[in-house]
């Protein structure tokens, strides 16, 4: 058995946020051969639901989801997690504040919404790349019921804005937190222990499979330590510079070509 971790946006998802029938048809013959497949995504737990059901993939009900950049592991079979690893939300209002303080939008999750405490330009954007709802909260844990798994600071203009946010913060977050670029406006901010790459060992461990026999696939640079941690790195062809010096493929279409169907078709065999 196989086990095929793969990113959404940029990666599975084409630019239009649909799998294309080959790329379904592939992923079912992948599934039919008895291995596993599995999400891994910034997205929180609800929005990767919505794409399953947009998508279709929610007729599969054994998959595994990565969300929130590793810091929650959910089994659809189970309906359960299998693993997280929440913020104190202390620290996360800390982070926000801090952002804010420097002119930067700062914004965290419910369950099933994005918080911030107002509306802005970021804000549009991000519903544009995600489609996400959002709650607006001045004092954001109002809205919050449980401790949650991640913040996310957005910069529009200038990556060296997120990249002194992170620096300032750094000394603080030591042995608590670890941050990384979903692209170049966005950095998230999650637990130490979370991240793609250490969920691919986690998962593996799950299942006893040898991460030899791991597949990961992604396209920007919250990608790359998924893409270590398996044995088998896929970059996607519009993946970027970073993503594909730490892969030991490279796709020969892109994410609206149909890029992952030859590799999952390969692997059905």
């Amino acid at each position: 058995m196989y086990l095929f971790f793969t990113d959404l946006d940029g990666t599975l998802l084409n630019d239009k946020k649909q799998i294309t029938p080959r790329t379904m048809e592939a992923i079912a013959a992948y599934i039919a051969a008895g291995n596993k497949f599995v999400i891994s995504s910034g997205r929180p737990l609800s929005s990767i639901f919505d794409v399953m059901k947009n998508t279709g993939l929610d007729r599969y009900q054994d998959l595994l989801l990565i969300s929130y950049n590793g810091s929650l592991v959910y089994d659809c079979k189970e309906k359960k997690a299998l693993m997280d690893f929440p913020m104190d939300i202390k620290d996360v209002m800390h982070i926000i504040n801090t952002s804010e303080e420097m002119g930067i939008h700062c914004q965290t999750y419910t369950a099933t919404h994005a918080v911030c405490r107002r509306h802005d330009k970021e804000v549009d954007f991000y519903i544009h790349m995600t489609g996400m709802d959002f709650l607006y909260d001045e004092t954001i844990t109002g809205s919050l019921t449980k401790p949650p798994y991640k913040a996310l600071a957005i910069f529009l203009d200038d990556k060296s804005r997120l990249n002194a946010l992170r620096d300032r913060l750094l000394p603080w977050m030591e042995g608590k937190y670890a941050t990384v670029f979903s692209c170049n406006e966005l950095i998230e901010f999650v637990d130490y222990r979370s991240g793609k790459g250490n969920a691919v060992k986690n998962v593996c461990d799950l299942f006893h499979i040898p991460v030899s026999e791991a597949y990961a696939a992604g396209d920007a640079n919250n990608d790359v330590s998924m893409l270590e941690a398996a044995g088998n790195g896929i970059a996607m062809l519009n993946g970027s510079d970073e993503v594909k010096s730490v892969s030991s493929i490279i796709t020969e279409r892109d994410n609206n070509h149909d890029g992952l169907a030859d590799i999952l078709l390969e692997l059905s065999r």
